[in-house]
């Protein structure tokens, strides 16, 4: 499966509820985008791509970008990661998702189906676009939104043919997005 799929982490955003850099932050000895990388090794090797601004991510080894527009939220950061991409299937997640495994990471890839140009998942009612597979070329899609200032990632997915699929019970709390002190204290207990 090597180099026919890129993993892209978006890294770039600004973590004002957090107030750091949420990849950066300790789980048990290792940063979120560590085990987030180690998660991802066994699908994707070496071909993973941070985009983000902070240098620090470059002690991990892998590519690091900029965003190529500033201060478009995800909508530039994933226009950035799919242009670098040199892969028709890029899996994407934002960094802060510490506790997903290469099992549910395998399981995205095997239920994505090539017809549409995005595949996200959910759980309950609650669609989690910062964990999916998208097509190459929806960096075009992206652009032309961002030219248009529309920087809403939910309303970019539904202008596409896309899936939503539901993650299974037993890896629900591998979908949680730790964005505030509180959902990070209370994971690190």
């Amino acid at each position: 499966m090597e180099n026919k799929i890129t993993a892209i982490l978006l890294a770039g955003g600004k973590s004002q509820r957090m107030g750091t850099d949420k990849g950066l932050l300790d789980l048990n000895g290792k940063t979120f985008i560590q085990h987030i990388c180690e998660a991802l090794q066994p699908i994707v090797g070496s071909n993973i791509l941070i985009v983000s601004a902070n240098a620090a991510y470059d002690a991990l080894g892998f590519s690091r970008v900029e965003d190529i527009v500033e201060n478009k939220g995800p909508v530039g950061g994933f226009y950035t990661g799919l242009k670098e991409s040199k892969t028709k299937v890029n899996l994407v997640l934002s960094v802060d998702v510490p506790l997903v495994t290469t099992e549910l990471l395998q399981w995205l890839i095997d239920n994505h189906d090539e017809i549409y140009m995005v595949t996200q998942t959910k759980i309950g009612e609650k669609t989690s676009p910062l964990i999916g597979v998208y097509d190459r070329s929806m960096r075009i899609v992206f652009g032309e939104h961002m030219a248009g200032n529309q920087l809403k990632l939910r309303q970019v997915i539904e202008d596409v043919k896309h899936q939503t699929i539901e993650v299974p019970e037993k890896w629900s709390n591998q979908v949680q997005n730790i964005n505030t002190k509180e959902e990070y204290q209370n994971l690190i207990k």
